[in-house]
């Protein structure tokens, strides 16, 4: 696959136009320890699925699009087993050694359909994408550029191999995520998200609605929060894996939803993370069967 360096989407059933002249989620006061702006959600900004919040209507090249925000939060308390419960059912989060979970006991959940899109808005043509790796928890610029190169990459081989994201390029430039309208950049950078438990935010910008040949992803930005979080490249202890968010990230990227049932937790595209976390470094059957569904039908 090419691509130099790094490499969103979607959202909930229901689809809501809101029409603003001005940001729904607005640049704020620089972030001193690398320069670029805080990422502020305003209380007008409207929700419409947990963590995902409509950013209105714009024009890009002639056409109406939509634009979303995507926000990565904290790990929260869920229900899983903290022993074996002897069900004959290895559930999410039960030991693999269990009876349940060793081989040849019990019956796996099935989580092959653990995954979601919205009415199969997809990238149609690659645009290039740039990155500025600057951030203040200690990864190297070469690191953050190559990782993300290679979480594309894997999204990509899961869709059959094809190109969907385009080339990276590395800046040292200031970026600024498109909050109101599209620039015709993709861009990614560290800065201060400014939402509770924010470790990252994922914004699209697309056509959602209409014919099915009229709908596609025309734009998409990320910002991981280097203000509030630790960064580790290696799954360190108290630390986010840089890694583990951004394969997640990039699976909106690419247009998959979060996921919020159970038995869907150990998929990438799960909607909560916690630190040292590392699972969501790999996709799993869910992850895998949704990429090739929208991208091969």
């Amino acid at each position: 696959m090419k691509k130099t360096s790094f490499a969103a989407i979607l959202v909930s059933l229901v689809m809501f136009i809101v029409i603003s002249p001005s940001k729904l989620i607005a640049a704020g006061p620089a972030n001193p320890s690398n320069g670029h702006a805080k990422v502020v959600i305003p209380p007008h900004a409207v929700e419409v699925a947990p963590g995902v919040f409509s950013l209105g209507t714009a024009m890009d090249k002639g056409r109406v699009v939509e634009g979303y925000a995507i926000i990565k939060t904290r790990k929260k308390k869920f229900a899983k087993p903290d022993s074996c419960n002897n069900d004959g059912v290895c559930d999410p989060g039960e030991k693999k050694n269990c009876p349940d979970c060793r081989s040849g006991g019990g019956e796996e959940t099935d989580t092959s359909s653990c995954y979601e899109y919205t009415r199969g808005v997809k990238w149609k043509i690659f645009e290039d994408y740039i990155v500025n790796p600057a951030n203040t928890r200690g990864l190297s610029s070469t690191f953050v550029t190559d990782n993300l190169n290679f979480d594309i990459n894997k999204w990509e081989l899961a869709a059959g191999n094809i190109d969907i994201l385009g080339d990276g390029f590395d800046t040292s430039e200031t970026l600024v995520a498109d909050l109101d309208q599209p620039d015709d950049s993709n861009e990614v950078y560290f800065a201060d998200v400014d939402y509770p438990g924010a470790i990252a935010v994922t914004i699209v910008w697309g056509i959602f609605r209409g014919p099915p040949s009229w709908r596609e992803l025309v734009e998409w930005d990320q910002v991981y929060d280097d203000f509030d979080f630790d960064w580790s490249d290696s799954g360190e202890t108290g630390k986010m894996d840089f890694e583990n968010i951004a394969t997640h990230e990039l699976g909106h990227s690419v247009g998959l939803n979060d996921l919020y049932d159970t038995p869907c937790i150990d998929q990438t595209m799960y909607g909560y993370a916690g630190n040292g976390e590392t699972n969501k470094q790999t996709l799993e059957d869910g992850d895998e069967n949704g990429i090739w569904e929208l991208y091969n039908r």
